[in-house]
């Protein structure tokens, strides 16, 4: 089945080339704006959780809380357009916002972490598929996360914790389980009408829609191919050219 939200995570490491990404990154994130959509004010588009309120201070913390493996980790959170167009449209950015913050604390939660200092992004693009909107948060994590003796100490992110296979989302402390099933609940808490279902009914209609499609294109392209091997048939047939000669010849005899 096609899942409700996506959640990647990367991060980058404590390196002269880490350092730089990342700090492309995060001014990527800040400025970057789609021209279907009115982007938010700078002030309101980063939530600050305890790493910065804009990409200057998030850089300056991470490289404050860096360890000696991660400079800092990156996360995008982006719940199903198709989905999410269920949501009236002034309570969708709000809704992203609460899934984001949702996620990150139960992720370290779950895997016996304190809830480390962190910071996100709203953005707000269209599909390249569908152009429907596609609410997104690109989200910036420390390096280190401060112990219950007030000491920073780095963590290992297992792959188990990271992929979509069916045997790691079977685990509590995986990113990919943990979002799907927040989303889902605020989902259910959020919308007056079975979501499942709607989405079930929407999704086979796109299945009919992309047959008749493709069948279309099917015979657009066979209509092409007869055509054309009926003219490479037609230029086959056509008679030979036939050179008749003079059958007086000028022999250059006078008479």
């Amino acid at each position: 089945m096609k899942p409700s939200i996506i959640a990647n995570w990367k991060y980058q490491k404590p390196t002269k080339g880490g350092g730089r990404g990342l700090k492309s990154l995060l001014k990527y994130t800040s400025y970057r704006e789609d021209p279907e959509h009115a982007a938010l004010p700078l002030s309101e588009r980063w939530t600050d959780c305890g790493l910065g309120s804009n990409w200057r201070e998030v850089w300056a913390n991470c490289q404050q809380w860096a360890g000696p493996y991660v400079l800092a980790h990156h996360l995008v959170i982006a719940p199903a357009p198709d989905l999410m167009a269920f949501v009236p449209e002034e309570r969708r950015v709000e809704l992203v916002r609460d899934i984001t913050e949702r996620v990150i604390e139960r992720w370290h939660i779950e895997r016996g972490l304190n809830v480390p200092e962190y910071t996100y992004c709203v953005h707000d693009r269209d599909t390249n598929d569908s152009q429907i909107q596609n609410l997104h948060t690109h989200v910036f994590v420390a390096g280190t996360i401060e112990n219950n003796l007030g000491e920073r100490e780095s963590h290992r992110v297992n792959r188990e914790q990271v992929v979509a296979d069916p045997k790691s989302l079977a685990r509590a402390d995986n990113l990919h389980h943990i979002a799907r099933e927040e989303f889902e609940h605020l989902l259910d808490r959020t919308l007056d009408l079975d979501w499942r279902a709607e989405r079930e009914l929407q999704l086979a209609r796109d299945e009919v829609r992309q047959g008749v499609d493709q069948e279309l294109d099917f015979e657009d392209d066979f209509s092409v191919k007869t055509a054309h091997r009926q003219r490479e048939r037609d230029r086959d047939t056509e008679p030979p050219t036939l050179t008749t000669s003079n059958p007086f010849p000028d022999l250059g005899i006078d008479l």
